[in-house]
């Protein structure tokens, strides 16, 4: 297991609304804010972890220091002025490319005849995957994994990605999301839950379930019905 110490620090500000706030929530430690996470990529045998908690929980900055290249920006490095069709590893066969564009859910071949720049927000997110698959770095976290993207997508998504990157022959990944939907899809080697801070693996025989990280209840009309504010 790996030890990261997250420690953040800001201004500790006096002014009337915010005494007002620490009086009134008895909260007097606004100014700093911590997570230590221990995560097991130091072992081996795993190709997908998953890193998933609530927005504000210490994704980004667990991620960031999981190793020295920090967090790969999957909007970067695009070419303005060429189709992604063409910007995407031109080395690698066409058929490679196509491959993994259709693996992520891109399967609109009109986009691939566009620059990354016009391309939707989900679009560029799906666009990005494909390229990640395609130059397999042997060590990379993404973060926002399906953020920018319906849920049903994201779900098939992750499975279609999850699958096409156990092909890379070892290579490793990390993923970092807000949604506990995709677990199931994902099948991750280990998942990291912010909001417990315990570690959960998949075993050989038994697949990851969404019940076992509590969220199982569909957020709907019908249940937010009931809430008493």
């Amino acid at each position: 297991m790996k030890k990261i110490e997250v420690k953040h620090t800001c201004k500790n500000f006096n002014s009337f609304r915010s005494e007002k706030v620490k009086s009134l929530f008895n909260s007097e430690n606004g100014h700093t804010w911590e997570h230590t996470a221990e995560l097991p990529i130091e072992e081996e045998g795993w190709q997908i972890g998953l890193i998933v908690g609530a927005s504000g929980s210490g994704k980004t900055s667990i991620g960031s220091k999981i190793w020295k290249n920090g967090i790969t920006n999957l909007s970067e490095g695009w070419n303005p002025e060429l189709p992604i069709i063409e910007d995407i590893t031109p080395d690698l066969e066409m058929n490679t490319v196509t491959s993994a564009l259709s693996a992520v859910g891109l399967g609109d071949v009109p986009a691939w005849l566009r620059p990354f720049k016009v391309l939707s927000n989900g679009e560029q997110f799906r666009a990005g995957l494909a390229r990640l698959i395609c130059e397999a770095p042997d060590q990379v976290v993404i973060d926002e994994f399906t953020s920018v993207v319906d849920r049903q997508i994201a779900k098939i998504g992750a499975a279609a990605f999850a699958k096409a990157w156990r092909k890379t022959k070892g290579k490793q990944i990390v993923l970092l999301s807000c949604h506990y939907d995709i677990v199931e899809w994902l099948q991750p080697d280990w998942v990291y839950d912010t909001r417990t801070g315990e570690v959960k693996k998949k075993s050989k025989n038994d697949l990851l379930l969404n019940s076992t990280f509590g969220r199982s209840t569909e957020v709907s009309g019908n249940f937010l019905k009931s809430i008493i504010i």
